[in-house]
């Protein structure tokens, strides 16, 4: 990260950015193999998704630059028709739960107490070009936040993920510590939380999840997490991994990203603000700009209704 950036939600301007891929050799093979994406493959969708948004006269105001675009793009392998479905489902669950989605400020007192847990760490990327990412329950339950709050953190850090093409491209690998995990703490969590919560996370961002691994769950908890599980998309259950313990994890991240708990060298506190810093720097205030985007919620009943109906199935 570097320059502060800001985007434009006026769709109908004219887009002079000229797109150049400009990561490792490792994503272009990645991005090629597993997604079909090719120079000319990008270039032809950006600009019919562009010039889909630009004539939908429901979505009124939306980012059109490539990054954006490129997110539902990688995500639906370049199916325009499936980019374009699943950017209307974003837009439209965002107008439905303001609350969970608007005003995510990395500046708020309860955003910036919640980086400062250190709850979640993005460890980098690995060797395949997946991005890594920590969760420590019991660093979030120290802070006493509200489910609410918590999903909020969680949206906020994928949509800073998803301004990286490398998550874009390469996808999440997500290890959950629920070492010292209270039952307490699950009280806060109930049927309406988690389905609004885990739809987010797992269907309306357009996240590549590769694997997500959990260790060293109290007895206590084992039921709760049970409960969870219903919650996540039958196609995303065979990507989740659980452990005995913790110890697991040092064989599953590379050495050079093993944490200080786990007995690695990567100062946990450190690096997450590096993180925020950068993240602070270029796109700062970015994801409240989200919340100038504008659609006929009333034309996308029907999409609303479905999302709502998944959130009751």
């Amino acid at each position: 990260m570097s320059d502060r950036v800001a985007y434009s939600v006026d769709k109908n301007r004219k887009v002079e950015e000229r797109y150049t891929f400009t990561l490792p050799e490792l994503y272009r093979n990645i991005a090629l193999q597993e997604l079909n994406e090719e120079d000319v493959v990008r270039e032809q969708a950006v600009t019919q998704m562009r010039e889909w948004i630009v004539s939908n006269p429901h979505i009124r105001k939306c980012r059109v630059d490539t990054p954006f675009l490129l997110r539902f793009l990688r995500f639906r392998k370049f199916s325009v028709p499936l980019a374009c479905e699943a950017l209307e489902q974003y837009l439209t669950v965002r107008e439905m739960y303001p609350s969970w989605y608007k005003n995510l400020n990395c500046n708020h007192p309860i955003m910036r107490r919640m980086q400062e847990t250190n709850g979640i760490s993005v460890l980098g990327q690995d060797s395949a070009g997946r991005t890594v990412v920590l969760m420590q329950t019991f660093r979030m339950e120290k802070g006493r936040f509200t489910a609410l709050q918590e999903g909020r953190f969680i949206f906020l850090l994928l949509e800073a993920l998803l301004e990286l093409e490398e998550v874009q491209i390469g996808g999440l690998v997500v290890l959950i510590d629920y070492t010292g995990k209270s039952t307490e703490s699950c009280k806060t969590w109930g049927a309406t939380e988690l389905k609004i919560s885990f739809d987010g996370v797992f269907r309306f961002y357009p996240v590549r999840y590769q694997a997500i691994h959990a260790a060293n769950l109290p007895k206590t908890i084992v039921s709760f997490v049970e409960y969870k599980l219903t919650f996540i998309p039958p196609n995303f259950k065979e990507k989740i991994h659980c452990h005995a313990t913790v110890d697991k994890f040092k064989k599953l991240l590379e050495p050079l990203m093993i944490p200080q708990v786990y007995g690695g060298s990567v100062d946990l506190d450190e690096l997450n603000k590096r993180f925020w810093e950068r993240f602070q720097l270029q796109y700062d205030d970015f994801v409240v700009g989200l919340d100038k985007f504008e659609l006929n919620l009333d034309h996308y009943s029907a999409v609303a209704r479905n999302l709502k109906k998944l959130n009751s199935d």
